[in-house]
């Protein structure tokens, strides 16, 4: 059996235009669509959610053997602001696998980052988190809540529920930029949206659909939803409420709505919470697993992290 040192010596660096294609055109086979290849790759050089990470690649004679993005996040753990990044589409070819590269490169743009500033790093795991537990990455509560709406299922008083109204986030981005910040009111950890990461939020996402949630006879709204779409489900990608407002008739409307307009299941990245399981079915996530590691001193961990995690919503995966 071969040893990691009979390997060629990876090259690590921040990748230029070509190589950043090389990349793509790479993970194709773990994350590609139907689409042909060379339109996939052409997507992702332009793509608004690819252009906010930094790509890095390793290399072996000149030929991209492992590729991995990190995007530049800011977490709110123990009441103060950490800069950070999280990684996304780790990937090494297939002839380079097995030699430790991706781990290699991992490790190498750590060190990148810390040097950078950064004192968090993040992750979704699609493999088994004990290789990045080896790394020091915290493993995570993580769950999805599905449930197949049907018109007078849903638990409550109906009336109870308040009503839901279409807005644009464009026109709304104060308010809405608020009303998250006053939802992570009261959690440990949770991340961070200033005016830039809104405008990344609304670029990536310009066809779902966002709403307001009212109570009651109430005007002013108590919460918000943002949906994806598609013929077979409807996404939760993101949500919030105020504090202090009723989370079972949030839940309760959103699935009476889903009941009403005939969606056949509806769910997504959704907390381990009471006000959900009066309405869904909670599990835990098998992948996109999230871990969190402090990179420096400064940085703290407590064990709190790794149920307030757990509210971390799929607008912010990468």
């Amino acid at each position: 059996m071969s040893h990691q040192d009979d390997f060629p010596t990876l090259d690590c660096h921040e990748a230029d235009n070509t190589e950043r294609a090389a990349a793509f055109g790479n993970v194709y086979e773990c994350w590609g669509d139907e689409r042909p290849i060379d339109d996939y790759v052409a997507w992702r050089m332009q793509s608004v959610q690819h252009a906010r990470a930094t790509w890095y690649v390793g290399t072996v004679d000149g030929v991209v053997a492992a590729s991995l993005g990190a995007y530049p996040i800011v977490l709110r753990a123990g009441d103060q602001g950490f800069a950070g990044y999280g990684i996304g589409a780790v990937h090494t070819r297939p002839e380079y696998r097995r030699r430790g590269y991706a781990r290699t490169l991992f490790e190498w743009v750590e060190r990148q980052q810390i040097a950078q500033g950064a004192e968090f790093g993040l992750l979704y795991s699609d493999i088994k988190p004990e290789y990045y537990g080896l790394m020091g990455y915290q493993l995570c509560e993580s769950h999805y809540a599905w449930g197949l709406p049907r018109p007078g299922l849903t638990p409550g008083d109906p009336a109870a529920t308040g009503r839901l109204e279409p807005f644009d986030p464009l026109e709304q981005a104060a308010p809405l930029a608020s009303m998250y910040a006053e939802g992570q009111r009261g959690r440990s950890i949770w991340i961070e949206r200033d005016e830039i990461y809104w405008e990344w939020v609304r670029g990536r996402y310009p066809d779902h659909e966002w709403l307001w949630w009212i109570p009651g006879s109430d005007d002013e709204p108590r919460g918000y939803a943002q949906l994806k779409h598609t013929e077979s489900e409807t996404r939760v990608f993101d949500w919030a409420l105020r504090a202090e407002s009723d989370a079972g008739a949030y839940w309760r409307s959103l699935v009476t709505m889903a009941a009403e307009r005939g969606i056949a299941r509806f769910g997504g990245w959704l907390p381990d919470h009471a006000a959900l399981k009066s309405v869904l079915d909670v599990t835990p996530r098998i992948k996109e697993l999230t871990m969190i590691k402090p990179l420096t001193d400064r940085a703290p961990w407590d064990e709190a992290y790794r149920d307030d995690a757990d509210f971390f919503t799929e607008c912010d995966h990468i």
